[in-house]
Order: structure tokens, then C-alpha cells, then sequence
């Protein structure tokens, strides 16, 4: 009974030994990058058509009511714009898609205007007369994050040449460029 004692003492002390002194499971780990590119992106958005309307001498088409004062013929469109960067805003000449085959537009300009910001940009003009003086054709800049409401003007025909504007369907189209700076 001596050996069994003995026998049970020692076996015990082996386990608790085993146990004592096995080393500790370590944590693992492993670590998890994560990369991206996020793109400048410009939006638009509630984009709008305008309507053209004859000036009182007949010598040219234009759209610019609603946009800066003193401008009453026609309909301003529209358009929204937001950014998620600054970038730069510019406007295009109008560019005929249909007109009356005796209609000259020989001169064209386009405003973009920004009426919470009370800012005028236009397109550079085409022909021998700048429709819309004393505004800058240089682009603007426009605000990241910022929602941007613009009225879009335009005009085209031959300053001068009362009665050039005939009977007929007029069809123009104007270009806005937002460029992410």
C-alpha cells in the first residue's frame, strides 16, 4: 500500500508538474490593411431647357430671363452642381442644332450665373460683338461639398441685322464643364 501511496504521490506530482510548467498557448495575430482611391466626382443634377424668344429688332434669339438682371427674353435653363472637390466651372458658346436656313448667327455668347453667389461667367463669344460685357470668360471655382444652382443664358444671331431672326424652329445647345481642380 506503501508503493501505492508512493505510486499516486509521484503521479500526481508528474500531472501537476505537466501542467504547471507546459508553456502557455501565445495569441496569434495578423494585421488587415486597407487602401483606396476615392475619384473626384462632379454631379449634375435638375438640369433644365430654356426657350428662346426673338429680341424686339429681330436680329437675334436669346434665353437669359431668370438669369441676370436686365435680361427678359426667353427662359433661362437650369442646372445643379455638386462637387466632391473644388473644381473649376466653365461655359460653352451655344452651338447651333437647327435654325431657319436665312437665319445668321454669326454672333453667339453663353452666361452661366450663379445667383446665391451672385457670380457671372460666360462662354467666349463668337463674331464680332461680345454679347454680355464686363463678365469674366475665365472659369470660376466652386466649393467642395456645395450644391450649386445655375442659370444658363445664352444668345445667338448678327447684332445689327434687324430681321435676320425668320419664322422657324431654333434649336441650340450650351456645354457646362466642371473640372475637378
Amino acid at each position: 500500500m506503501k508503493n501505492l501511496r508512493r505510486l499516486a504521490l509521484v503521479g500526481g506530482v508528474a500531472a501537476l508538474s505537466a501542467v504547471a510548467f507546459s508553456p502557455k498557448a501565445q495569441a496569434q495575430t495578423a494585421e488587415v490593411d486597407f487602401n483606396g482611391t476615392i475619384p473626384t466626382t462632379c454631379t449634375f443634377t435638375g438640369t433644365t431647357s430654356g426657350s428662346l424668344a426673338s429680341s424686339l429688332s429681330k436680329d437675334l434669339v436669346e434665353a437669359s430671363n431668370g438669369s441676370v438682371s436686365g435680361f427678359n427674353l426667353g427662359t433661362a435653363g437650369a442646372t445643379s452642381l455638386t462637387c466632391n472637390a473644388s473644381a473649376s466651372v466653365s461655359i460653352s458658346a451655344p452651338v447651333k442644332v437647327s435654325a431657319p436656313d436665312n437665319f445668321s448667327d454669326a454672333d453667339r455668347q453663353a452666361l452661366l450665373y450663379d445667383p446665391a453667389g451672385n457670380s457671372v461667367i460666360t462662354s467666349n463669344f463668337i463674331g464680332d460683338s461680345n454679347l454680355w460685357p464686363g463678365y469674366p470668360t475665365t472659369p470660376g471655382t466652386i466649393n467642395s461639398s456645395t450644391t450649386y444652382n445655375f442659370k444658363i443664358a445664352m444668345n445667338a444671331g448678327d447684332i445689327g441685322a434687324d430681321g435676320n431672326v425668320v419664322p422657324g424652329t431654333y434649336s441650340y445647345k450650351v456645354t457646362v464643364t466642371a473640372t475637378p481642380n
